[in-house]
């Protein structure tokens, strides 16, 4: 199960980043708007990273839920933009 979203304040849009752990590479217009999704362990550690241009911050939720459900060991995924913390996505514990 997922929890209901946190939300945080935020005006700019993230830089993009390159390095050798990219999949792949997306043209970004000026005008986008780029999330950071981190898909973080319990331990604290953020193993899984993705970055989305996005309209709508429901298109970033969808994103970020199937990121949850895509990687088992994350329990919750963060979503940055701009070095702020938007949101938070956590995975309910088992009953």
């Amino acid at each position: 199960m997922i929890s209901r979203w946190v939300a945080h304040a935020t005006d700019a849009p993230p830089r993009a980043c390159e390095g050798p752990a990219v999949k792949s590479t997306v043209a970004i217009e000026p005008s986008e708007v780029i999330y950071t999704l981190l898909g973080v362990r319990p331990d604290g550690v953020a193993s899984v990273v993705d970055m989305i241009p996005a309209v709508s911050l429901s298109v970033v939720r969808r994103s970020a839920e199937a990121l949850l459900r895509e990687h088992q060991s994350c329990s919750l995924v963060e979503v940055w933009r701009d070095g702020t913390l938007i949101d938070q996505l956590a995975r309910l514990p088992a009953p």
